[in-house]
């Protein structure tokens, strides 16, 4: 009988993992020790983590929260989350002048009444376009037309676009035609063959290994990637090295 165990046969980093407890529901993981176990069963090395706080709340308070998931080895990436209000983008500047912000996250100011529309996001945009931070954007939260037209205004701007589903199959392809700097985290995308066919029109250098934990498991898609036709050096860049290159690490 053939082994049901899996084990990724390169370095993995997963692009997409929350931390902390929703207000609806603890989170499996209460600390930076049982993340870490959790992520040495999938096999993965390292992981950019937001808190659950800057979602439902705040994000300001869920950065601060997100220091206390901050481990000495480096494991846990930090991803401040941001949205366009003056508080919001004064701390993350200020966290950049310490030298402490590789990425951020866009807080869905949507669900408040406020579109992803240049009027709204400039400062915000300009201001990580200018200091190259690059921004991680989930596409639940965003409609893709404001996305696309927004986006085009800030052709410099690195942005990783999360959690699409098979139901954006059809506005996938302009997206990433479209942003030329935009890539896609794959923790939802399941259309069987998708993942080959956007590698062979964008490039492996577009896709990132993401699991959205623990929304998702980290496990199934890292799995399927595995099962694919990407080359040895092509999984690489998938499950370690875009988002290294993109994060300057």
């Amino acid at each position: 009988m053939s082994s049901l165990s899996f084990s990724p046969r390169i370095p993995v980093i997963d692009a997409n993992v929350c931390v902390g407890n929703h207000y609806t529901e603890p989170s499996p993981c209460q600390s930076q020790a049982q993340l870490i176990d959790e992520m040495g069963y999938h096999g993965i090395d390292r992981a950019v983590i937001y808190h659950a706080q800057t979602e439902e709340i705040s994000p300001t308070d869920g950065n601060r929260l997100l220091d206390d998931w901050l481990d000495e080895g480096g494991r846990l990436i930090p991803q401040w989350s941001v949205t366009p209000t003056t508080d919001s983008l004064t701390q993350i500047q200020a966290m950049h002048h310490e030298d402490r912000v590789r990425s951020v996250r866009l807080h869905n100011a949507q669900s408040a009444g406020l579109p992803f529309r240049s009027w709204g996001y400039d400062n915000l945009l300009s201001w990580l376009s200018e200091a190259g931070i690059p921004l991680w954007i989930p596409l639940t939260d965003v409609d893709p037309h404001d996305l696309i037209t927004t986006l085009q205004a800030y052709p410099d701007l690195k942005t990783v676009l999360l959690g699409a589903h098979y139901t954006h199959a059809l506005v996938v392809r302009p997206m990433l035609d479209s942003l030329a700097n935009a890539s896609l985290e794959l923790s939802r995308y399941e259309p069987i063959g998708e993942v080959e066919s956007l590698k062979r029109q964008f490039g492996a250098s577009r896709l990132i290994y993401g699991s959205w934990y623990p929304r998702y498991a980290m496990g199934p898609i890292l799995f399927y990637l595995h099962h694919t036709d990407l080359n040895e050096d092509e999984l690489r860049m998938v499950c370690a090295g875009n988002v290294e290159r993109i994060l300057g690490i």
